[in-house]
């Protein structure tokens, strides 16, 4: 391997390292700093960061602010568009995320509400 094939090789997998501590970050300041509160999904985001994932609103400190939300859910996520659903968001890092299965509820220590059962049938659907 020559000089510079090393020097790339070295630059991408601390590029890479960088990411995962700073993805981390994120989750960590949700779960310490979150503040529970109401998203209405938008639409659904088919690029990006958050592809996959939920465009929503929230009214936070009286201020409106639109979001991209990632999602654990596989499938009939245009299905949810329009609806309001419970939601971490943190200040700091300006970063949502939409609760709606029951690991996104696990995932901050919180039990699954019986009102959300109705989305079970797209959790499961194969």
């Amino acid at each position: 391997m020559d000089r510079k094939s090393l020097i790339g090789t070295i630059v991408v997998i601390i590029l890479f390292i960088g990411i995962i501590i700073w993805s981390n970050s994120i989750d960590d300041d949700l779960k310490k700093n979150g503040v529970l509160i109401s998203a209405k999904i938008l639409g659904v985001n088919l690029g990006g960061k958050t592809s996959g994932g939920f465009h929503c609103l929230i009214i936070y400190k009286n201020q409106v602010i639109e979001r991209p939300s990632s999602s654990s859910l596989t499938y009939g996520k245009f299905d949810f568009v329009g609806k309001t659903f419970p939601a971490m968001y943190s200040p700091n890092t300006n970063t949502l995320e939409v609760l709606i299965a029951p690991v996104d509820f696990e995932k901050f220590g919180m039990p699954f509400p019986d009102s959300l059962n109705w989305v079970m049938s797209y959790i499961f659907k194969k």
